[in-house]
């Protein structure tokens, strides 16, 4: 199965066409859900939107890495990473 992406450009096409607005306005729409999902991540380490899901950071722990063709070992830093968790009505919408 090919894995398909959307690009963001896509997304304010799709903004453009369903809403009417100006490329230019759709943009901005996007980039600012984007940044208040950010922002919210920044601030709060979680962003719920209800009906959609639940944006997480989780904090990784330093540890060893292997290259699995060398067998060599690196360390990987600690880091923090974004999970999203659908909520159930998300999850309903795609399962029908």
């Amino acid at each position: 199965m090919k894995r398909s992406n959307i690009t963001k450009n896509e997304i304010i096409k799709i903004i453009n066409s369903s809403l009417g607005t100006p490329l230019s306005l759709s943009e901005k729409i996007l980039d600012e859900i984007l940044n208040i999902i950010v922002d919210g991540l920044n601030s709060e380490n979680i962003v719920k939107i209800k009906g959609f899901g639940t944006f997480k950071i989780l904090n990784k722990n330093p540890r060893i890495g292997r290259n699995p063709k060398t067998g060599q070992t690196h360390k990987i830093d600690a880091r923090k990473t974004v999970t999203f968790y659908p909520s159930k009505n998300f999850k309903r919408v795609i399962n029908e």
